[in-house]
Order: structure tokens, then sequence, then C-alpha cells
């Protein structure tokens, strides 16, 4: 599972392109783009939902939950191909989710520990054999168990990264090598209606690229390749809501939200104990 060829990296889809229309690529356009899409690359990493699922813990030792899910992301970046403008890109990503209980929280819930983790393949490349791995660990806190009369609140802490991500041919083309890391909190609410559990949570993502990056001279401004490094973070605030529903012997749930930069959705489909 992935992101179909994951974009730090989409940037690298405009600038190919833009030698079809004769016109030579600007390092600072090249850097504006990256630092607009680290928004868009960190939410696509981090995710909306920690588990795409309602807010209750899983109950303490001995319960867990399984999550596969997907994602789409729409971000917006800047175009470097024109002196303004931006360009939409949407970035889907699969993964596999999971919580393990260790506390149960007492009758309250208050206090339930869970850890969390996510894993899938980022293809970085146009080859699955060039994929790297997405891993997020975690930690998701209960704040309130579900009861008739309440709804179950939890609090999610987690940290998402991806190293060694690469895109476009380093001979010819715009070439990336980065990074990224995202530091995510997460405040989800959900309440139970026999079959269908309706859920909202609130986040915060601050995420980091480290990229490399080389213009050859056939694109560059100037006539002559370009080489450089370029650090940048970003912090971006989201809402999400979605519906959790029984289907036979697992839960499906349908998510969307919106973050600073654009919106994502997501499904999945969950088991647990």
């Amino acid at each position: 599972m992935g992101v179909t060829r994951f974009t730090l990296l989409v940037v690298v889809t405009i600038l190919s392109a833009s030698n079809a229309f004769g016109q030579p690529v600007s390092e600072q356009r090249v850097r504006e783009a990256i630092d607009d899409a680290a928004r868009g690359v960190g939410q696509a990493v981090a995710g909306g939902s920690p588990l795409t699922a309602p807010a209750n813990t899983t109950g303490g030792l001995g319960h867990f939950q399984v999550v596969a899910a997907g994602t789409v992301t729409r971000m917006e970046i800047e175009d470097p191909r024109v002196d303004e403008g931006t360009v939409d890109f949407y970035l889907p990503v699969g993964s596999l989710q999971g919580a393990v209980g260790i506390t149960d929280g007492g009758v309250l819930g208050f206090g339930a520990i869970d850890v969390i983790g996510r894993a899938g393949q980022v293809v970085a490349r146009e080859e699955y054999r060039e994929s790297q791995l997405l891993v997020a660990l975690g930690a998701r806190v209960g704040v309130l168990r579900e009861t008739v009369a309440a709804p179950a609140v939890s609090v999610t802490v987690s940290r998402s990264w991806v190293e060694g991500l690469e895109w476009g041919d380093p001979d010819d083309e715009v070439h990336f090598n980065g990074d990224v890391a995202a530091l995510s909190a997460r405040v989800d609410v959900s309440k139970s209606f026999l079959l269908v559990t309706p859920y909202v949570g609130i986040g915060i993502d601050r995420t980091a690229i480290d990229a490399d990056y080389r213009i050859p001279a056939s694109l560059a401004t100037g006539g002559s390749e370009i080489q450089g490094s370029f650090d940048t973070s970003s912090t971006h605030q989201k809402a999400y809501t979605g519906v959790d529903l029984a289907v036979a012997l697992v839960r499906a749930s349908i998510e969307v939200g919106i973050y600073d930069g654009g919106a994502f959705g997501a499904i999945g489909l969950r088991v647990g104990l």
C-alpha cells in the first residue's frame, strides 16, 4: 500500500511538463513550490482520524483494533512554470493502522491508553521496488468512555515519517531526494446510535521536509545545471467528520475533512477485539 507516485515530488510533474512549454524553471519557484507543498504532503503522511474510526479506546490489555484505510488528499501548490499561480494535486495513500490496549481507564475511561501504529509503502518512483516505508507511532489516551448519555472523547499524539523519497531521473529531469516527518495531535469525539456511530475530530500537524534537488541545464534558467538543498517546515490545522457502520463481521467508516491548504477523504475497514 502507499502513495501512487508520491510527490513531494508532486512538483516534478509540473516541472517536467514545463519543458514542453519551452519555459525555463526558476530555482526560486522550485523552492517556493516545495515550501508550499509541506502542508499537503504532511496531511497525506499524517492522515486524518488516527484510526479512521470512532474515539473510543480499545479497552485495555487483550484488546486491539486493526484498520485497512485509504485516503486521498487534495493539495494546492505554487506552479513554477509561471510567475504567479497554483496547481491542484490529489495524493492517494493506503495504509494498515492498528491500536493495542495498555490500560482500560476504569469506569469513566479517563486515562485509558492505546499504543497506535501505522505502516504503508510510499511509491517514490514509478517502480514499486523503489518505494519507501511510511511509519507512524503514537499513543491514544481516553478522556471519557462512551455511555448512554455521554460521547467518547480521546486525545492522540503521533509521529509519522518516511525517508529517502526520490522522484525524477537525475540525468534529464528535475530530481528530488527528501525526508518527510510529521508530528500530529488530535482530539476525537464519537457517539454510537445502534449500528451507526458518527464522529468528529480536530487536529494540528507540524511537518518538516529536508530535500535535495537538481534542475538539469536543459530546464534551468540560465542554461546551467542547478543543485541545492532546502529545509522547510509548516504547521497546519485540520477538522474532519465521519460515520462508522456495522457491516457483517467488520465495521466500515467514511470520512471527509479540511485542512489549511485543501481537503481530504478516507475510507476504512476495521476489525477488533
